[in-house]
């Protein structure tokens, strides 16, 4: 298994101690290379972010030493570790990215660069997670005018 598969894997399960490991080994480049983590491209951030593995996410913001870099990868279908909490309704992961806008720059929240054109409101909408979508209002009200592909804003979404 390449390295790159094995930082994405590790950043699932949540394994810190072999994930430095792997990066004293390979190096912080393992983290941010996408092309062979996961079928759709994403990052051993995305999938922590996605699995709820908040002591991943902290060991790869803090130490991994290319902390802001992976904040901002985002999958082949233009989800990003924002979008992946909220559609999985993992709330405390959600907060931890919006505590520090240097995690998850307000721009990053705002666009929609996924097939869809949807924010991570939209996705907590659909998925009805309820206190996700306060925060991310709460933090970002702008998010409530945004329209997807279909024109459908997160509000109308959750009325549907």
């Amino acid at each position: 298994m390449s390295a790159r598969k094995r930082a994405w894997e590790l950043g699932k399960d949540g394994n810190v101690e072999a994930l430095r490991a792997l990066v004293e080994l390979e190096g912080a480049h393992t983290l941010l290379a996408k092309e062979e983590c996961g079928m759709d491209g994403s990052s051993a951030f995305y999938c922590a972010a996605a699995a709820g593995q908040l002591t991943v996410l902290s060991y790869l913001w803090h130490e991994s030493g290319v902390g802001p870099e992976l904040a901002q990868l985002v999958t082949n279908d233009g989800s990003t570790p924002l979008i992946a909490a909220a559609t999985k309704g993992r709330v405390q992961v959600v907060q931890w990215l919006l505590d520090d806008a240097q995690r998850f720059p307000s721009d990053m929240v705002m666009a929609v660069t996924n097939e869809l054109r949807w924010t991570a409101l939209h996705f907590a909408a659909m998925y009805r997670h309820e206190a996700i979508a306060r925060l991310l209002v709460t933090a970002y009200p702008d998010l409530l005018r945004v329209p997807g592909k279909d024109g459908m804003t997160a509000v109308q979404l959750a009325r549907s």
